[in-house]
């Protein structure tokens, strides 16, 4: 037999067995050897053809599967000489995402290694120098866009105020501002409500629009959950996958618990269990704007600031009773220097006071202190009803998803269930309080400029301010603390006391102001020694 030269017909799983067998350097003569000798080369055949068919090895060429694979064959030229192709088979992402997450093995550099594989998101979670970019940028959005609402609210209330520091140099502005007056300060706080629930379910559909960038980006935390949880949507049986729902029908599916809207379970999502856990959140977020606005609209900006400086050591006080945080000596020295010398800068001689603004801006403090601190309280009451018991917080991705450093999907549901549910609470709330008020009826019989085109362009201005100064007071809680987001009334004051004052004030003003800002500089630099970059994620 000839054992160079094979048959190629033989059979797969033979023509392993042969070549596994040792190659001789010598020809076999062709010899007229004994019946016993081909009977012993053939019982050798068939041991050594059984002996191997029980090896793990021993895998034919030829495969017998008809099906088609699932998966797409990844053929790899790094190791051609390899004996299986097992590594080749790999679950590959869908079409959908497949352009933006780029193959395994393979390392971006550049600017692409921050929008893909999760460069971007992983260098600011896990990074001191990503950490802070994050928080001061949220820092200085809140800041920026309460300053802006401050300057809406007064010019709604009274657009002489424009007139008078604005709109002297130039005629056409005058024109156009007018000089009225709109002293109601529910009607605009519910108007302005209204506004920002709309940007905030305008947001939530932005974010799923970029979704594919953001995951691909490292932040997938931002992106608003876009089904209801699966234990929430009841499936239909029988006779309702059989029975047509209609026009009305479909529109009350998608609006109630079907898909979209800000959390997920559509635009009027409305979970019992869900309110209860955030109805305190919505109440003193009603009272806090209200005696807010109240306290604004009846004060000059001095006796406003003033009536409510008291925030800050509430805050102190209630963010170690209520959630355990203890404060470092740096940040109680810091804070109260800074209450103190604004405490200075705002005090004032022959301004007119009423008791409106000093009733409303005293209790509105107590609000203020205690809305970051209930939001916290709150959100972590959500993240803990959203997991499973005995399951872990946190993300799995597989081999071909980017790593996410952002936070897990329970964080970013409780996020924007916090959001939306606030929101839709308190206008429920605030409605009727505004009704009953009396200031629809006032509107209707003194109101005469309700066709000014600059009235409604402040309002929708002043209306996206709110949404900025709510999204991010959420978020900017999540991320730090309670005091953090309550301690930006400092800096805010101090930055528009002189500005609304015409930068014409007395010495001793300009001296707390300086000793102001100097303290909120103590205040950031021992803030960040103490904070950690994962420490939201911890």
């Amino acid at each position: 037999r000839n054992t160079e030269s094979p048959n190629p017909f033989r059979p797969a799983l033979q023509y392993l067995v042969d070549s596994t067998k040792p190659q001789t350097n010598h020809r076999h003569s062709n010899s007229s050897g004994s019946l016993d000798s081909d009977n012993e080369g053939a019982r050798s055949r068939m041991a050594s053809k059984s002996s191997t068919e029980l090896r793990p090895h021993s895998i034919p060429l030829i495969s017998i599967s008809r099906s088609p694979s699932p998966f797409q064959r990844r053929h790899s030229g790094s190791n051609p000489a390899s004996e299986t192709d097992d590594e080749d088979w790999v679950d590959q992402p869908s079409l959908s995402r497949r352009s933006l997450l780029p193959q395994d093995g393979y390392r971006m550099t550049g600017w692409k290694r921050w929008l893909y594989q999760g460069g971007f998101g992983q260098w600011l979670f896990t990074t001191q120098p990503g950490w802070s970019v994050f928080v001061g940028t949220m820092v200085l959005w809140l800041g920026g866009c309460q300053i802006g609402l401050i300057i809406m609210n007064r010019i709604i209330f009274s657009s002489g105020y424009l007139k008078e520091n604005y709109t002297s140099h130039t005629k056409l502005m005058v024109i156009i501002a007018g000089v009225y007056k709109f002293p109601y300060p529910l009607t605009t706080t519910l108007i302005e409500m209204l506004i920002t629930h709309f940007f905030i379910l305008l947001s939530a559909y932005i974010t799923r629009w970029f979704s594919p960038w953001l995951v691909s980006a490292g932040v997938s935390s931002m992106v608003a959950p876009s089904r209801p949880l699966p234990n929430q949507s009841s499936a239909p049986g029988f006779r309702g996958q059989q029975k047509k729902l209609g026009t009305l029908g479909l529109i009350a599916r998608w609006t109630s618990s079907f898909s979209g809207g800000i959390a997920g379970g559509g635009l009027f999502e409305f979970d019992l269990a869900v309110v209860k856990q955030v109805l305190p959140v919505a109440v003193i977020f009603v009272g806090k704007v209200s005696l807010s606005n109240i306290s604004f609209a009846y004060a000059q900006l001095p006796i406003y600031i003033l009536a409510r400086i008291g925030m800050i050591p509430l805050s102190l006080i209630l963010s170690a009773f209520l959630n355990g945080a203890s404060h470092s000596v740096t940040t109680l020295s810091s804070t109260l220097c800074a209450t103190l010398t604004l405490l200075v800068a705002t005090t004032r001689a022959n301004i007119r006071v009423t008791w409106e603004s000093i009733v409303a801006g005293v209790f509105s403090s107590l609000f203020v202190a205690l809305y970051p601190v209930q939001i916290q309280r709150t959100y972590k009451s959500l993240v803990a009803s959203l997991v499973p018991q005995g399951e872990l917080i946190g993300t799995f991705p597989s081999s071909n998803a980017p790593v996410d450093y952002s936070g897990s999907k329970e964080e970013a549901r409780a996020y924007w269930r916090l959001l939306h549910y606030t929101s839709l609470l308190s206008i429920m709330i605030f409605t009727p309080i505004v009704f009953l008020s009396g200031e629809i009826g006032n509107i209707s019989r003194n109101c005469y400029f309700l066709d000014v085109f600059f009235h409604w362009l402040m309002v929708l201005c002043g209306g996206l301010g709110s949404w900025a100064v709510f999204f991010c007071t959420i978020a900017l809680t999540r991320a730090t603390s309670p005091l953090t987001a309550t301690f930006l009334f400092i800096p805010r004051a101090a930055f528009l006391l002189p500005i609304m004052s015409g930068w014409k004030m007395p010495a001793y003003s300009w001296i707390g102001i300086g000793m102001c800002w100097a303290s909120c500089a103590w205040f950031m630099m021992g803030r960040r020694r103490e904070g950690r970059p994962l420490e939201r994620l911890r």
